[in-house]
């Protein structure tokens, strides 16, 4: 069965978690400008939240900033954000790692700030620490917990996380192996269009029986996603 690897949620889904929250009471009055000088301020006094924020501002060339996008000062910001424990800003340090933009590029670095913003919670740092540690990218390979983390961000919403999800419970590599909770999860990546899931699909149909393939449409069926609040 020839393995098609999952791609890494990249800058363009991170973007959509990143919009800035209310700043006070009184934001509506506020400019832009004015907005970003308050993140500004907060982020030099030490916020993690303003520092990711700001950061971000500075890396897209946003209005109230200095009108150009200061990639290096925004990876600064990120990098003390991450360090300060703010998940966000751990997520965006690994996709730049894991791309090289605004640095050198870097898969252990990667990987190891999708750990940790996995480790948060945020689920597509769950996703793409799964994909690292299935693929041995960054460093050792962890089938196991590769397993256990595509589940949770599929449950979360991670539609990618269904094909490689569905291939591991087909090899029993870092879970039983398992073809029914296999097709399962084919049959859930197939109705998100993943790509590549044709021949997973009928290596596994070619290896049950008619029972076995309806019990996992029946899956297929029950499983809802577990998103949280």
């Amino acid at each position: 069965m020839k393995r098609v690897l999952p791609p890494l949620l990249a800058a363009c889904a991170f973007l959509s978690l990143c919009s800035a929250p209310s700043l006070a009471a009184d934001s509506k009055r506020q400019t832009y400008g004015e907005a970003m000088d308050w993140y500004r301020a907060q982020a030099e006094a030490g916020d993690a939240k303003a520092q990711f924020y700001y950061g971000l501002a500075l890396e897209r060339g946003a209005q109230g900033t200095k009108g150009e996008a200061d990639k290096a000062q925004a990876v600064e910001l990120y990098k003390k954000a991450a360090e300060g424990g703010f998940a966000l800003a751990q997520y965006r340090l690994g996709v730049l790692y894991q791309i090289g933009q605004g640095v050198d590029r870097s898969l252990p670095l990667a990987r190891k700030w999708f750990g940790a913003a996995a480790e948060a919670g945020l689920r597509e740092a769950e996703f793409n620490y799964a994909v690292m540690l299935e693929t041995g990218s960054g460093g050792k390979r962890d089938p196991k917990e590769a397993a256990r983390l595509y589940e949770i961000s599929a449950g979360k919403g991670v539609r990618q996380a269904f094909l490689p999800l569905g291939i591991l419970y087909a090899r029993g590599e870092g879970v039983d192996q398992d073809l029914v909770e296999a097709l399962k999860w084919l049959i859930l990546a197939e109705r998100a269009d993943a790509e590549g899931v044709a021949p997973a699909m009928r290596a596994v149909r070619g290896a049950l029986d008619d029972k076995g393939q309806a019990e996992a449409l029946k899956g297929a069926e029950a499983w809802r996603m577990t998103l949280p609040e």
